[in-house]
């Protein structure tokens, strides 16, 4: 009986097995990232993981990754796909040969063939789930099957942590963000019919352009603005259409699902309830069983309010009557549930912080929480500068290869980011400031990249750049 629900589980989970439509309501668009992980599956003998936030389109990925596989000549039928989430398997999963059942059943029945003689791609979805999943794969890894298997999870130490510790050398992680404006611009323009189809097609080869200046971002800034110089034209041209993208955009953030929602009430309470209810209340509690949960939410919502503002843990401590290490176990807790960022200050002891900035994972969780407007929003000067340096981290962590980001500050003046790579320091700072030029100077910066609202220029070790043409480039 055993085997006839799990061959029918199976087949419910791979129709492809079965169905030549089993891919139409696959979506054709591709993220950026996701050459990079189709390139390291076909490539790279490792075990390829993919975290990231709830609802960013994990399992979607997975879906395109299996059929562009069959595409690229893989047979249907040496690629399995399960999901955690079935309550027939993570029921199961807690029997130590669960999954050696699973992989008899598809070797004996739809297979039937020995997995020994096979190159077989086994793709696991929430993987977290599963308690020692680092134990089966490792077992199958090192006895020498060939079989390729692609993880993906929402809790991200469950996988990165336990990763590190049984499988080093064996894993590759991708870590996979919410949609970046890029990707939201490029999306949005392909499927939106309040533009007309010539600047709909003008924006989109300017964009595209634009995106591809992004790796000599970081590595020639310099460069990066003589290259942005001969496209600016581009960009006045559409550059009120892209400005309202923008504005949506900081409204409603990077979760793909949330944007063909009708009514700005009904995505902020999808936001809330996949974002906030659902990570609090259920991804938190696989990490660890937390008995006060009021006050790590209460944590998290002032975190969202006052986001991208400098704490002290000993004020934390202070303000929320609770022991420095729970402080700290939360805010580690928030991290690995893929609800915020942390960046330390310049110069701190690692193992001694004493101050941190804390950012959120994506800024339409705040508007959800506290239901910020548009208006309110693009009509604070402040707050505006605030979500700017929200989204700049954002990219910078998905994109940069720096070594460490960190802030400093100094009296009243600060350097929202300083990315430290092997042999140089790279600042960037919201808005022009000429006392955070000559701080950056101070503490030996190589190069400082102003983000303003509209100017372009380079001065030596001073570059000025549109932050919304950052934000695209990269």
């Amino acid at each position: 009986m055993e085997d006839n629900l799990i061959r029918r589980t199976l087949e419910f989970y791979n129709p492809w097995w079965k169905l030549d439509n089993a891919f139409d309501s696959i979506p054709v668009f591709r993220r950026d990232i996701y050459s990079d992980i189709f390139s390291s599956i076909k490539n790279l003998k490792q075990i390829i993981s993919i975290t990231g936030p709830r609802r960013v389109g994990k399992t979607t990925m997975l879906k395109q990754i299996v059929f562009d596989l069959i595409g690229e000549g893989v047979s249907r039928f040496d690629i399995v796909y399960i999901s955690m989430d079935d309550p027939f398997i993570y029921s199961n999963s807690s029997n130590p040969l669960f999954f050696d059942n699973i992989l008899s059943v598809y070797e004996k029945f739809i297979l039937k063939d020995s997995l020994e003689k096979r190159k077989i791609y086994f793709f696991i979805d929430e993987i977290h789930k599963f308690k020692e999943w680092e134990l089966f794969l490792k077992k199958y890894y090192d006895r020498g099957f060939n079989i390729h298997f692609v993880i993906s999870g929402s809790v991200e130490h469950s996988i990165v942590g336990k990763s590190s510790e049984s499988l080093a050398g064996r894993i590759k992680n991708f870590k996979v963000y919410t949609f970046s404006f890029y990707e939201y611009l490029f999306y949005r323009l392909s499927y939106d019919d309040r533009v007309s189809i010539l600047v709909k097609e003008g924006i989109l080869k300017f964009i595209e352009k634009l995106h591809l200046t992004g790796p000599i971002l970081f590595e020639n800034p310099n460069l990066f603005v003589d290259s942005l110089e001969s496209i600016y034209p581009d960009f006045l041209l559409y550059e009120d259409e892209i400005f309202k993208y923008f504005y949506e955009y900081m409204v409603i953030g990077g979760f793909i699902e949330s944007w063909n929602i009708d009514g700005k009430d009904l995505q902020f309470e999808y936001l809330y309830q996949t974002q906030i209810e659902k990570v609090l209340l259920q991804d938190i509690y696989i990490l660890e069983d937390i008995k006060n949960t009021n006050v790590l939410a209460s944590l998290f919502f002032k975190f969202s309010e006052n986001f991208g503002s400098e704490y002290s843990i000993s004020s934390i401590v202070k303000d929320f009557s609770i022991h420095r290490e729970t402080v700290e176990k939360y805010i580690s807790l928030l991290k690995e549930s893929n609800l915020i960022f942390s960046i330390s200050k310049y110069g701190e002891n690692s193992n001694k912080i004493s101050n941190i900035k804390i950012f959120l994972i994506d800024i339409g969780i705040r508007n959800s929480i506290l239901k910020i407007s548009e208006e309110e929003i693009v009509g604070s000067p402040f707050l505006f500068s605030k979500y700017i340096e929200n989204l700049t981290l954002i990219e910078c962590i998905r994109y940069s290869n720096a070594l460490h980001i960190n802030y400093y500050r100094e009296r009243e003046k600060e350097i929202n980011f300083l990315l430290e790579y092997s042999s140089s320091l790279l600042a960037l700072n919201i808005n022009e400031d000429k006392k955070v030029s000559n701080l950056s100077k101070k503490i030996g910066i190589d190069t400082l990249i102003n983000l303003t609202k509209d100017t372009l220029n380079s001065d030596h070790d001073n570059i000025y750049i549109p932050y919304i043409l950052f934000l695209i480039a990269i």
